[in-house]
C-alpha cells in the first residue's frame, strides 16, 4: 500500500551552501541575522512506500533494509550504558551481516529526543538535538566497508 504525502524539504541549492555549512537556528536571533542559509519548500504528491517490502539491495540502490536480532525498549535509550553495550553491538553485527563487511567501526552516534517545546530549542540546549523537521540531503557521506573474499 502506498501513502501520498506532502514532504517538507530542505533545498540544498542555495548560493551560501557553496561556501558554508547549512544551518538553521532554533532560537531568536539578533535583528537582521538570518535564522537559516537555505530554503524550506513543500513537495506534494510524494508516494511513500513500505521500504521493508521493497526488496532493495545495497549494491543496486545504495541502501539496504535489515532487521535487528532484538528490539531495545524505548526507555533503555535514556541509559547510555545500555545503548553502548547492548544496542550498538547489535547494530555493528547487523551492518556486518547485511553488507558482508569484514570491518565495521561505529565511531559516533546521536539520539534525538523530542523536547516538550519542540521545535523551539534554546541556545543553551544545543547539545540535545531535536528530530529533523525536513527531509534533507547533506554533503556526501561515505560508507567504507571491505567485503570478505
Amino acid at each position: 500500500m502506498n501513502v501520498v504525502a506532502t514532504l517538507r524539504y530542505a533545498k540544498g541549492d542555495a548560493e551560501a551552501l557553496k561556501t558554508e555549512k547549512a544551518y538553521i537556528l532554533n532560537y531568536p536571533t539578533v535583528d537582521g541575522e538570518s535564522k537559516s542559509n537555505f530554503v524550506i519548500d513543500y513537495y506534494p504528491g510524494i508516494k511513500v512506500r513500505n521500504l521493508r517490502t521493497a526488496g532493495l539491495k545495497f549494491e543496486e540502490n545504495g541502501i539496504a533494509i535489515a532487521q535487528l536480532p532484538r528490539c531495545m525498549p524505548k526507555a533503555d535509550f535514556d541509559d547510555e550504558d545500555k545503548v553502548e553495550h547492548d544496542y550498538l553491538p547489535d547494530i555493528h553485527h547487523c551492518i556486518r551481516e547485511t553488507l558482508g563487511a569484514e570491518e565495521v567501526y561505529i565511531f559516533d552516534y546521536m539520539i534525538r529526543r523530542r523536547e516538550p517545546a519542540f521545535p523551539f530549542q534554546e541556545k543553551t540546549k544545543d547539545n540535545n538535538p531535536q528530530p529533523a523537521l525536513s527531509a534533507h540531503i547533506g554533503k556526501a557521506t561515505r560508507v567504507y566497508f571491505r567485503v570478505q573474499s
